[in-house]
């Protein structure tokens, strides 16, 4: 096993606890489907979520060719699937019966949404820093719109009808 699989151990298993976490309170609401109410919004930064995670593994398996190394290169790379992480347990609350999506959702997003925008931030510097990459490469544009995104989510409440 060289460098880089041994690190991508480490990487795969934070990636896979996030997966974890998104699947196990979307199997939780299942469950809890009468007694829960849920919210649209909540349900899209799920999949997004999900999204992001499989996209972190498949992008950092692309940088497998890559020979050396540093420690501060490997938590940088690290800070993306650690920041999902975070936020994939902190959409679904324990207990989830009873619970409405649409209130809690509000009541956590800014926590969250902060959380995303430092995530996609870090993400996008990785390849610039570590490697020296153009920031401004298309493999980056994304992260450009999400943050964003992530910035009209959160005040959503306010433009949302009941």
């Amino acid at each position: 096993m060289g460098l880089f699989e041994f690190l991508m151990v480490l990487l795969s298993l934070i990636i896979g606890l996030g997966i974890t976490e998104l699947l196990n309170g979307v199997a939780l609401s299942i469950r809890n489907k009468k007694t829960i109410s849920l919210y649209w919004i909540h349900s899209l930064f799920v999949v997004i979520v999900f999204l992001a995670l499989v996209q972190q593994w498949w992008e950092i398996w692309n940088l497998r060719d890559i020979q050396s190394w540093t420690f501060p290169g490997f938590l940088m790379m690290l800070g993306g699937p650690i920041g999902l992480y975070l936020i994939a347990h902190l959409l679904f609350p324990e207990p989830i019966e009873g619970l409405n999506f649409r209130t809690y959702y509000y009541e956590e997003s800014l926590p969250i949404l902060v959380l995303a925008i430092l995530t996609v931030l870090v993400s996008s510097a990785f390849r610039p820093l570590v490697f020296g990459e153009n920031i401004f490469s298309v493999d980056n544009l994304s992260s450009f719109a999400l943050p964003v995104m992530f910035a009209a989510m959160a005040m959503t409440e306010s433009l949302s009808l009941y």
